[in-house]
């Protein structure tokens, strides 16, 4: 395991680094800031063999898409804000925020440590731990809800 940063020979994060770190706003931004559901948008950005691990709960490609779908019911004018974002090779962590509106009445923000893993341009992988910040007691599970 290297625990030096990969650098370009100028000391900086490759191409292939900014641009996975770029993927991933990118993601955020076309599939969950959105307040539409855009099935060709989280095509564009996930793998088929997309998994995403959160909190303890595992959901495959056809759950995520199942999630997204779900949170396009429950929650609107979603904002993401990255605090932190580090690349390394094909890994990507970040630590970001997402606030909303829910639909029904209410706020809720929601704290993310995510890493993101791409492979051949689209993300395989998010294992993510989060803490509800702002929000109902049964919003807990919104984070991987479907």
């Amino acid at each position: 395991m290297s625990v030096l940063p990969h650098e370009s020979a100028a000391g900086r994060p490759t191409r292939q680094e900014e641009f996975n770190k770029s993927l991933v706003e990118r993601a955020f931004q076309d599939v969950f800031a959105s307040d539409a559901f855009d099935e060709v948008a989280i095509a564009r950005y996930f793998s088929p063999r997309y998994v995403q691990k959160t909190d303890g709960r595992a959901l495959d490609f056809p759950g995520f898409v199942a999630h997204v779908r779900e949170l396009k019911c429950t929650v609107k004018n979603v904002k993401i804000t990255f605090e932190r974002m580090v690349a390394e090779g094909a890994n990507v962590v970040s630590i970001h925020r997402a606030d909303a509106e829910k639909i029904g009445g209410g706020g809720i923000s929601i704290r993310i440590f995510a890493l993101f893993v791409i492979d051949e341009g689209k993300i395989v992988l998010c294992d993510e731990l989060t803490r509800l910040e702002e929000g109902a007691a049964e919003d807990r599970d919104l984070v991987s809800r479907a």
